[in-house]
């Protein structure tokens, strides 16, 4: 087995090429880890979430991981970390172009709600939209390969 490392360029292309990734945040001492769907555009990805654990972590502690991998042949592998920090993108005029821009890069893939928008336990309904679109400025990646000699 060889293990090499990835270029930027190589990360970036991987992080962009993917959309299921594995989001790390922590409270206190306690790191959560979830998979997440995104989007890439610009330095940043962007998702959608319900209200829960994912976002109140995150509220609380901005600087969040993201794990991209991308299986190959054999026992080949990609792997990307992205490091940077978590900013909600509230339903604010102020914020609306960054919040279309989420919604127009997401929407382009079939089911981009999930699993943001899915829970084990049904909640009671609402008479408003409780979801929110956040990106995640990307601020460091780095990134492995593994290939079979």
């Amino acid at each position: 087995m060889i293990i090499r490392q990835l270029s930027l360029a190589q990360c970036t292309a991987l992080i962009s090429e993917n959309r299921l990734a594995r989001l790390a945040c922590s409270s206190g001492n306690q790191p959560y880890l979830v998979p997440i769907y995104y989007a890439y555009d610009d330095r940043c990805t962007y998702s959608f979430t319900m209200p829960g654990r994912k976002l109140d972590t995150m509220r609380g502690n901005p600087q969040v991981a993201l794990l991209v991998e991308e299986k190959g042949e054999a026992r080949s592998w990609k792997s990307v970390v992205a490091e940077g920090r978590f900013e909600e993108l509230p339903d604010r005029i102020d914020i609306k172009r960054e919040r279309d821009r989420a919604w127009s890069l997401l929407s382009q893939h079939a089911n981009w709600w999930e699993p943001g928008a899915l829970k084990p336990v049904v909640e009671p309904l609402v008479d408003h939209a409780s979801h929110v679109f956040f990106r995640i400025h990307v601020e460091r990646m780095s990134g492995r390969e593994a290939h079979e000699k």
